[in-house]
C-alpha cells in the first residue's frame, strides 16, 4: 500500500506520521472538522472532494478517516460502495 510505504518515510526521516504526534494535537480538532463538514453552507466543498460526499455520509465515512490519521489504523478507513 502506498500510505503505509509513506508512513515508513516519514518514520525514517523523523516527521509525524499520525496527527496524534503533532503537539497541541486533540480530539477537539476532529470535533471541530466534523461539524465543520456537517454545516449545510460548506455542502458544495464536500461535493467537490475528490470523492463527492453529502452532509449524511460524514460520520459513516469521514470520521473514520479522521480517527485512522490520528492513529495511523489504515483500517479504520471505509470504502464507499
Amino acid at each position: 500500500m502506498v500510505a503505509e510505504g509513506m508512513v515508513r518515510l516519514s518514520r525514517k526521516v523523523g516527521f509525524p506520521t499520525t496527527l496524534a504526534e503533532i503537539p497541541g494535537f486533540t480530539d477537539e480538532h476532529i470535533e471541530r472538522a466534523m461539524k465543520a463538514a456537517k454545516d449545510p453552507q460548506l455542502d458544495m466543498k464536500l461535493k467537490n472532494m475528490p470523492v463527492p460526499l453529502n452532509a449524511s455520509l460524514v460520520e459513516e465515512y469521514m470520521r473514520p478517516i479522521l480517527l485512522a490519521a490520528k492513529t495511523g489504523d489504515f483500517g479504520l478507513i471505509k470504502n464507499m460502495k
